[in-house]
């Protein structure tokens, strides 16, 4: 259920919580705005989410950015760009922000999920772990759970333990945060920390198209007609192969099942093989910074275009 942080995985995320002062939302709405479009124009960025103060579970805005590698990260959050604009939207915030540093699987796993910080009492460290697996267990028993990842404290970089907890959706992450078992463990448990604290971020990352805050306060995922033209891309010369070399040598399998493997290497295919490859090389068409919206749709368009004839070529001369 929990996984300890070991081999680097393949993405970092760093998850940003802050009270801004009151009346001054539409400010920072705007400074966080040109906050992600100059984390765009970093190597490595992936995706960044907005996050809104949810009633009865966070006062404060949640922002999550997720990079390829831990290096890309370190790059922006040290980077001179990011000094610069944290510097001019300091009067913005009141107190000091929270910043969880975490690593986990690419952000297309990730539907809903929400960040635990807690700061555990000297000497309390095996209760802590003990009764961590406990809520782990419980939350499995809970519809959409897809599971828990466990980052002890990093000396020089974060004093709490960091637990990342992941649903398939953001109303089965709210039936958890709101269920009696989560409020009673919590409760059972106070003792073994000085402080704990949770940061959800919603929405994210379903299925196999990515959003990024492209508006102030929203993650939106590319335009629906953008997606369809990239499943299409893809789609289409993966089709023709399976059904040219794949279904004849299935053909002494009753009709049902041979449409079920088929099915079953297509999607296999599609998700871990080939539309990662084909959305990352597209990534500058589907979220395009708004200063180049204009260039990067008609380049983007023209790309995908000529891919279509590409393969059509291609295809027919086989035929």
């Amino acid at each position: 259920m929990s996984a300890d942080a070991g081999a680097a995985p393949p993405s970092a995320t760093v998850v940003i919580a802050r009270k801004v002062r009151p009346g001054r939302e539409k400010d920072y709405l705007c400074w966080q705005a040109e906050m992600n479009e100059v984390c765009h124009t970093f190597p490595g960025y992936e995706a960044a989410e907005v996050v809104p103060p949810v009633e009865g579970i966070q006062n404060d805005h949640v922002v999550v950015f997720r990079f390829d590698t831990f290096p890309h990260l370190d790059g922006w959050l040290k980077s001179d760009a990011r000094r610069t604009l944290l510097a001019r939207g300091q009067d913005l915030f009141v107190g000091e922000g929270r910043q969880h540093v975490v690593a986990g699987p690419h952000a297309a796993s990730v539907a809903a999920g929400m960040v635990v910080s807690t700061r555990v009492k000297p000497g309390r460290e095996a209760e802590y772990r003990q009764w961590q697996t406990t809520i782990d267990l419980e939350a499995a028993r809970f519809q959409g759970f897809l599971g828990n990842e466990v980052f002890p404290p990093v000396p020089g970089l974060q004093e709490e333990w960091v637990v990342v907890v992941r649903f398939d959706s953001a109303k089965h992450l709210q039936n958890w945060l709101e269920s009696e078992p989560r409020r009673r463990l919590n409760e059972q448990a106070a003792r073994l920390w000085d402080e704990a604290r949770v940061e959800s971020f919603g929405g994210g990352f379903p299925g196999w198209f990515t959003p990024r805050g492209v508006q102030p306060g929203q993650a939106a995922l590319p335009p629906e007609w953008k997606q369809a033209m990239i499943v299409l891309l893809v789609l289409y010369p993966e089709v023709w192969l399976r059904s040219r070399y794949l279904l004849p040598w299935l053909a002494d399998l009753p009709y049902a099942a041979s449409m079920f493997v088929s099915n079953l290497v297509g999607v296999t295919t599609l998700t871990w093989l080939l539309m990662p490859v084909v959305i990352r090389a597209f990534n500058f068409w589907l979220n395009p910074p708004p200063s180049r919206r204009v260039r990067y749709d008609l380049l983007g368009l023209l790309a995908v275009l000529a891919g279509y004839a590409v393969a059509l070529i291609i295809l027919t001369h086989i035929d």
